[in-house]
């Protein structure tokens, strides 16, 4: 493992904002390019399988509905579960939304009781790098909710729901991946502790962020 690109979540998060507001780089053609990997790595992977999306309403949600819609175009049936309050979500969050729904994609609303079904594959992307707090409410009850569903594999978006990729910590409930596909560099919190229990098997994906980015961002 190269020690120097290995970064913490606060520093990843730090660089994309300086990549978007400072470098021109448009929130959502990072966000295409990161789904679009995400997608094409379901799509060669498990031909055939049946996916579930779980996404919140943040942008992590936003790259899981992002990411179902390729798979969708790429000949599969993806199934979306969401939590959250969707009046909290952000703009980019809404932009994937409107375009899964206009794509023809189905989309469940969880709450608290709900079932869901065993899919073959569940696409992780409730809570992303930026994941401080523990988790509670509903967003804990639908983690739980999923894990129940036992689905046969696990790809987490960016990082595993629960993980605090600064430290590793899990923070009180999280879903455990077997591939974790993250965004420009790998993170500090999916190689060690906890983290590195639950990120499985990492890839790392260039989504465009320039170098200079994650320099800046390591000098602030």
């Amino acid at each position: 493992m190269d020690k120097q690109n290995v970064i913490t979540g606060t520093c990843a998060k730090l660089a994309d904002g300086i990549a978007m507001q400072e470098m021109g780089i448009p929130s959502l053609t990072l966000m295409e390019t990161a789904s679009g990997a995400v997608a094409g790595f379901v799509a060669a992977r498990y031909p055939g399988c049946t996916v579930t999306v779980a996404s919140g309403v943040g942008n992590n949600g936003a790259d899981g509905l992002c990411a179902a819609r390729f798979l969708r175009s790429a000949g599969f049936s993806p199934d979306v579960y969401l939590a959250g309050d969707i009046r909290k979500g952000t703009w980019e969050f809404y932009r994937q939304l409107s375009e899964w729904k206009r794509a023809g994609g189905r989309i469940f609303f969880y709450e608290e009781g709900m079932m869901i079904p065993h899919p073959d594959v569940l696409v992780d992307a409730v809570f992303g790098i930026g994941l401080k707090r523990p988790i509670e409410g509903i967003y804990r009850n639908f983690i739980e909710t999923l894990n129940a569903a036992s689905p046969g594999e696990v790809v987490a978006v960016d990082a595993p729901s629960g993980i605090n990729t600064d430290t590793g910590e899990l923070m009180g409930i999280g879903i455990r991946a077997n591939h974790t596909v993250t965004f420009g560099r790998n993170k500090t919190g999916l190689v060690t502790g906890t983290g590195a229990e639950y990120a499985g098997e990492v890839h790392v994906v260039d989504i465009g962020i320039p170098d200079e980015a994650y320099e800046q961002a390591a000098q602030r």
